[in-house]
């Protein structure tokens, strides 16, 4: 499963690529922090039995918070947002809310351990987990949702009912997600490994390396400044005006 270094690695890399004016350290916090915070219901599965990858996961949380800002930005007649933080806020918030959906929930959703993007409306665990690929024989080919036909594929079958898998893995009360804090289902017994993930695999350490680079790099060539106001032009141009201004 990717951990929360590969979260926020992948969300830097949506940052340096949707900030455009208003990529600043600031910004990056701002980014990285909300993704981050999806990872925080693993400390609600102490209180709440299974809500790793609920709580926070779901689709639900930032949907509601999209809808504000769509509303606040675009429908209402003043802009508490763009009052508050100007134009650069609502770009910071809108890539923020972007990361948290594609970085912080998508991520998860395409692993074998799944998440719960619907909960609490509709508690069900999925995991899409699959492929696409062509074949010469059979074409277009994807395992990502499968149908069973109402006799189990089998040509003399037994009449069963017919079923679509998407990944269904089951409800909060049926299926959870081991983390280091809560590695065991109940007590742990004493001596219990705790492992927490940074990378498993070639692709997630590929990214976090992608992602640290890039946003070294393009902090080194904005100047690295605190807020987008605060740029000051560079070059032949900027140093023309100086001397005029002498």
């Amino acid at each position: 499963m990717p951990s929360t270094v590969v979260h926020v690695a992948f969300a830097l890399l949506l940052a340096a690529a949707l900030l455009g004016s208003a990529y600043d350290r600031r910004a990056l916090v701002v980014v990285a922090g909300a993704v981050a915070f999806v990872d925080l219901d693993a400390f609600v599965a102490l209180v709440v039995e299974n809500t790793h990858r609920a709580a926070f996961h779901t689709l639900l949380l930032p949907l509601a918070l999209g809808t504000y800002l769509y509303t606040d930005t675009r429908l209402a007649d003043r802009s508490t947002v763009r009052e508050r933080w100007g134009d650069r806020g609502v770009r910071v918030a809108w890539t923020a809310l972007l990361a948290v959906v594609v970085s912080g929930t998508g991520l998860d959703l395409f692993t074998t351990s799944g998440v719960n993007p619907f909960y609490p409306l509709f508690d069900q665990f999925y995991a899409f987990t699959g492929s696409v690929e062509w074949s010469s024989t059979k074409g277009l080919v994807q395992t990502f949702v499968e149908v069973r036909p109402a006799d189990g594929g089998t040509s003399g079958g037994a009449g069963g009912t017919g079923a679509v898998d998407v990944g269904q893995k089951g409800s909060t009360e049926e299926y959870r997600v081991a983390t280091g804090l809560d590695p065991t289902e109940g007590r742990e017994p004493p001596g219990v490994e705790r492992v927490f993930p940074v990378v498993y695999a070639g692709w997630q350490t590929t990214l976090v390396l992608t992602g640290l680079v890039v946003t070294v790099l393009k902090l080194r060539w904005t100047g690295s400044p605190l807020t987008a106001e605060s740029k000051e032009p560079r070059g032949p141009a900027a140093e023309s005006r100086t001397n005029d201004d002498d």
